[in-house]
């Protein structure tokens, strides 16, 4: 491991892992604990962080040498790699909190395609270049698909919301029963086109939140929204959601928040969020008005 250089992330990981089955091999514990711990460091772009950690490790209790008169060692660290994937989480030194020992590739697949800090979307593109094999491929495959279906199943869900709302509104209007109105719904999907005029709204219980209004793609369902007043919209900052809101309850979007509204009812980790959408919204809106000026 010493000698291998740190972009060869592939190297270190896998020397790494057979470092953990030779101790796994000799029973020693306080090692297996404390390599697994070192190999939670692991990414591919901070693979030095991982290598250094392993060697002070390995140096600390008296360094690592293969043992070339056990002719059967291959066979059997094969095997011990996979019972460190398999009992990661079941069989760790009761002082160490690990949360994972699981392979770069593992990482990717169950963080990259939902956008978490260990990996990203970068990891996964290069996953895939990089694939060499047909069972590698076929895994990459398994994972989106799994992680796909989980969800398409809830766009379909929030979809299924949207247009039940909307026929209770329908109904509610023709009635002309204000207090026959449908159940609050959070989220909601629909195939749309984000246009370029921001709003502010007001989301449930927080404050009036930057927004993006929402065309839908759909003739149908832009014509039954309009018959209702209501207005979809895409919350700076929340990805992938949208919202349903009534549309004169959108008011025209500012660079400062309206006079009058207060936000000391509100955590500060919301006043925090609420900062940074703002921000990313005047960003947005300056943008467009510098684009708008050169056209002109």
């Amino acid at each position: 491991m010493n000698r291998v250089p740190a972009k060869a992330y592939t190297k270190i990981h896998t020397a790494l892992v057979e470092a953990i089955a030779a101790a796994r091999k000799a029973q020693n514990t306080a090692v297996v604990a404390e390599l697994k711990h070192a190999l939670v460091e692991y990414h591919p772009e901070a693979a030095s962080y991982c290598k250094g950690e392993a060697l002070k490790v390995l140096e600390k209790h008296g360094g690592y040498e293969e043992d070339s008169d056990d002719e059967s060692d291959t066979e059997a660290n094969d095997m011990d790699v996979e019972k460190v994937i398999e009992d990661q989480e079941t069989k760790h030194d009761e002082k160490s909190d690990l949360t994972s020992c699981l392979c770069a590739e593992a990482i990717i697949l169950n963080s990259s395609l939902d956008g978490q800090e260990d990996a990203s979307r970068v990891d996964w593109i290069r996953a895939v270049k990089q694939t060499r094999t047909v069972s590698k491929m076929a895994a990459l495959v398994s994972a989106f698909v799994n992680k796909a279906s989980l969800k398409v199943a809830k766009m379909e869900e929030e979809h299924s919301d949207l247009y039940d709302a909307l026929n209770t509104w329908g109904k509610s209007r023709q009635k002309k029963k204000s207090s026959q109105a449908a159940p609050e719904i959070s989220e909601v999907w629909a195939n749309v086109n984000f246009s370029d005029e921001f709003c502010f709204a007001k989301i449930e219980e927080y404050p009036l939140w930057p927004a993006r209004k929402c065309v839908p793609k759909d003739d149908e369902l832009r014509s039954q929204l309009e018959s209702v007043d209501r207005t979809l919209i895409s919350l700076v900052g929340e990805r992938g959601a949208l919202r349903v809101v009534k549309t004169d309850a959108c008011v025209p979007f500012e660079p400062t928040l309206p006079e009058g509204e207060n936000l000391s009812a509100h955590t500060r980790d919301i006043r925090n969020q609420l900062e940074e959408a703002m921000n990313i919204a005047r960003r947005v809106v300056r943008g467009q008005e510098k684009k708008s000026k050169a056209k002109n």
